[in-house]
Formats: structure tokens, sequence, C-alpha cells
């Protein structure tokens, strides 16, 4: 049921094949043209049972922010399994750093190699002094 009260099932419920009560607790979040299409990268990244749990376990007031997050966080899984929405930050990053280096003289730039070479570099650690122990 949408929260309207008409008999149409909820993206979660379409999805599922299940029919849509007022108990169901996607019906707030996935009641939307893209619901059932969100919810299917939802359910294939997390599983419908554990979101369940975690949006029943979440305060009233913060379920459909987190509804919206693992959502995103679904579909960001779907496109890159790897790392998700994090691709998507490190791009936007990417795209700060190279709009922002166009606006500053070439002396001034930010080398993204010079900080990418240190990151890959490995770690050395000295051997504990003989007094240590």
């Amino acid at each position: 049921m949408t929260a309207s009260g008409s008999s149409s099932s909820c993206g979660a419920c379409k999805f599922l094949r299940r029919k849509c009560t007022n108990e169901c607790v996607f019906t707030p979040y996935f009641c939307y043209s893209q619901g059932a299409h969100h919810f299917a990268a939802v359910h294939k990244v997390f599983g419908a049972s554990n979101v369940s749990k975690l949006l029943m376990k979440l305060p009233l007031q913060n379920r459909s922010e987190a509804a919206i997050s693992i959502s995103y966080e679904a579909l960001a899984r779907m496109e890159d399994p790897i790392y998700g929405c994090i691709a998507q930050i490190l791009a936007l990053e990417q795209q700060e750093i190279g709009d922002l280096n166009a606006g500053l003289p070439s002396s001034f730039q930010f080398n993204n190699t010079s900080i990418s070479d240190h990151l890959n570099q490995p770690l050395l650690f000295a051997a504990p002094h003989a007094s240590f122990f």
C-alpha cells in the first residue's frame, strides 16, 4: 500500500513480487517511479532483510535519509563494485583539483603525481634499538 492508501505496491514489494501492506517498512522510501529499480540494487548489494532490519532500528526521523544513502551506495556499487561511491568522490576531487589548477600560475600548480608517488612507496620501518627490549 502506498502512503495515500491506494492499492499500488511500493517499489520494494513490486521487485519482491509480494503484496504491499500497511506495515511495509519500505513503502515511504521506495514509492516512486524508479523505486523498483533502486530497490533491486539495494536488494542485490545489501539484501532486503538486512535493510529492513536496519531501517526498523533507526528512529523514524532518520529513516528517509538512511534509505536515500543506502540506495545511492547500492546504485554506485552496481556501477563500480570495488569502490562504490568513493569512485565518484575521487572523480569530483580530481575535477576540483583541475579547476583549482586552471586558476593558478604554473609555478603554484598542485602536482598530483608527486603525491601519488609518495603514497605508493613502501613504508620503511627501522628495527628497534637493542635498548628497546
